[in-house]
């Protein structure tokens, strides 16, 4: 009887106990992203920095843990608060790609372009499909972001093809680069005939980096050699221009990157080389 009573007993302050690290760390995690949320982003960074170290607490191991463990191994220990630290931390990178996007050179400092690449690498870890806009809206920082949104697949397309619209020549020209890899992985009759749309439409784009990306995907078409006489014209009538010369001698007035590349997507052809090689 005494046994019994001692175990019930032990079992009342466990709950207890229990009970009250919950409280406790629910009342934590709602004092930091509330800070998450603020609009300054240096509270916004002091609250991303206190937000990992809450998930590290009780992380018994001889080496810490690297973020995306750190996460897996809270949110299998306190299922409750999966879903609103997910969602804080994804209302959290897009607050940061509104301030990172677009933004003057020596705006930020070494340590604000640390955290933001901090964040884009914890939302990316998320495997979290509502982290799919916030990551398509980072996705010029390219690497982590870029591979998430690959992962994705086709439910990622439709938001990277919004960005197509973008007036940004570098997050125009990552939209096209991923939409054009959405589409190869897809690779249906569909799928290769918007590649093909794509092609057309930003081969002779305002942006040059756009240009340059869908002539370099040319050389990745089955059917490329059906492209020989528009590569012929834009190899000679691009109008982009910089200091310098082609490696292949050609333009002795300059050198005119988007014309290179159409040159070199040529000599594939020609000599049918791969997509891609030298």
């Amino acid at each position: 009887m005494r046994f019994v009573l001692c175990l019930c007993s032990a079992l009342m302050l466990s709950m207890q106990v229990t009970a009250q690290q919950t409280a406790s760390l629910d009342s934590k995690v709602s004092a930091v992203m509330d800070r998450m949320n603020k609009n300054d982003l240096h509270t916004r960074e002091a609250a991303f920095n206190d937000m990992m170290a809450l998930i590290r607490e009780g992380q018994k191991r001889a080496t810490e843990p690297d973020r995306a463990t750190a996460l897996t191994s809270l949110f299998k220990q306190h299922p409750e608060q999966a879903d609103r630290i997910k969602l804080g931390l994804i209302q959290l990178l897009k607050a940061d790609s509104v301030d990172f996007q677009g933004a003057a050179p020596g705006t930020y400092t070494e340590d604000d372009m640390e955290h933001y690449a901090e964040v884009v690498n914890v939302v990316s870890s998320l495997n979290d499909e509502r982290a799919i806009p916030a990551l398509v809206g980072a996705m010029a920082t390219g690497g982590m972001a870029q591979q998430a949104i690959f992962q994705y697949g086709d439910k990622a397309l439709a938001p990277v093809l919004e960005q197509l619209k973008s007036s940004d020549p570098l997050v125009q020209s990552q939209a096209l680069r991923m939409s054009f890899a959405l589409l190869a992985e897809r690779g249906d009759p569909a799928a290769l005939a918007q590649r093909r749309e794509l092609i057309l439409a930003y081969v002779k784009a305002p942006s040059e980096p756009s240009r340059r990306i869908a002539v370099q995907e040319i050389d990745c078409l089955d059917d490329r050699q059906n492209f020989v006489r528009l590569l012929t014209e834009i190899s000679k009538t691009d109008p982009e221009k910089r200091p310098g010369k082609a490696l292949d001698g050609e333009d002795s007035d300059g050198f005119y990157p988007v014309r290179a590349d159409a040159r070199e997507v040529l000599r594939h052809i020609q000599n049918n080389k791969p997509c891609g090689s030298e």
